[in-house]
């Protein structure tokens, strides 16, 4: 399935979820691994301990979950290329006609590329310039992405660039969407989750202050406006402008009558199989587990009550509009169907997550 097709099949999904309440997990992220081959600052995820589904479960899960309406699937961790049959799952992610993105620090890609072809889009990690890329990494990690995007561009693969914002790197975002402009990517961007990733101590540590990250994300919405290749919609990005704790990364409350959508139209799977509202929510949530419940489609079902009722996730927001069928994302998104410019043209290219 293409992005469009998965598109109007969510927008289905969700005008019958409004009209009827019917509940389906139209978007699942499928967080494989917990394991990684680096160890970045501000993520703790490869130090827990989390026991992984073998392929033959992986297999019967992906079908579970084609068979109970997901049209999306965005494969995570952890690092998700450190497992052996990671060309399988995506292999049997899209013969179930499931929209497929896979998220990467990109160490490992170059030798997978062949592998992958099947992938609907690649989102590889980047959060600046070497020396601030590095920073809130390790030592080495920005020769291995770039080397990951240069091989993906050339490839005309369907590119999307994840970085996170610390006090490291607010100074980066002009930085990234140069190299947007060159390699023809689309550059998405992550404000801190702190559960359930740092400890709180380690999170006040890189989070930079309120006032710089704002004037970080009003550069984002001039970029945004001005047609840059930024992956955020501009409707987003106004929503995050005006977050009044970024040291909460949730609330209990909606914000802007946004209805959060975690566990009504999509949900998150544990590497264990354990199926959580989000991925916010993973870890910290007594989901069920699909061996326990009975299966993937029962362990959706028994999702209830959610501790938390809007987040600063770029990529659950984006969800949450697309879903409450909000009429400017959706053109948005819509826009962003068009054909990628070629990279280096400079042309604007734009589209929500």
């Amino acid at each position: 399935m293409n992005k469009g097709a998965a598109l109007f099949r969510s927008g289905v999904g969700a005008a019958r979820y409004r009209l009827t309440g019917h509940r389906m997990p139209l978007s699942v992220t499928l967080l494989v691994t917990m394991r990684c081959n680096a160890l970045c600052t501000y993520c703790a995820l490869p130090l827990r301990r989390h026991a992984e589904l073998d392929t033959r479960e992986m297999m019967a899960l992906i079908d579970a979950m084609a068979a109970a309406g997901a049209v999306r699937v965005g494969i995570g961790g952890g690092e998700p290329l450190v497992r052996d049959d990671i060309a399988a799952i995506v292999d049997r992610c899209s013969a179930h006609g499931m929209w497929t993105t896979l998220e990467t620090n990109g160490y490992r890609y170059p030798a997978l590329a062949d592998e992958l072809g099947t992938l609907g889009r690649l989102m590889v990690s980047l959060d600046g310039g070497e020396a601030a890329h590095d920073l809130n990494r390790e030592p080495g990690a920005w020769k291995k992405a770039m080397a990951a995007i240069g091989d993906a561009s050339r490839r005309g693969v369907d590119l999307h660039t994840i970085t996170t914002l610390t006090r490291h790197n607010l100074d980066q975002v002009g930085a990234v969407l140069d190299l947007a402009d060159t390699y023809g990517f689309v550059a998405d961007f992550q404000v801190i989750q702190r559960r359930p990733y740092l400890t709180q101590a380690r999170a006040k540590e890189l989070a930079p202050e309120d006032d710089a990250l704002r004037k970080a994300l009003r550069g984002l919405l001039e970029a945004r406006i001005a047609g840059r290749r930024v992956g955020p919609s501009e409707k987003y990005l106004r929503y995050l402008l005006a977050w009044k704790d970024y040291a909460q990364p949730t609330s209990p409350a909606p914000q802007e009558d946004l209805h959060c959508m975690a566990g009504q139209l999509y949900c998150a799977v544990l590497p264990d199989g354990t199926v959580s509202p989000c991925s916010l929510l993973a870890g910290g949530y007594a989901g069920r587990n699909v061996r326990d419940a009975g299966g993937f489609a029962a362990a959706f079902e028994q999702l209830r009550d959610n501790p938390c009722r809007a987040c600063t996730s770029t990529a659950l927001t984006e969800y949450n509009y697309l879903y409450n069928l909000n009429a400017p994302t959706l053109l948005e998104w819509t826009k962003s169907l068009r054909p990628p410019t070629a990279p280096g043209s400079g042309a604007p290219r734009r589209g929500a997550a």
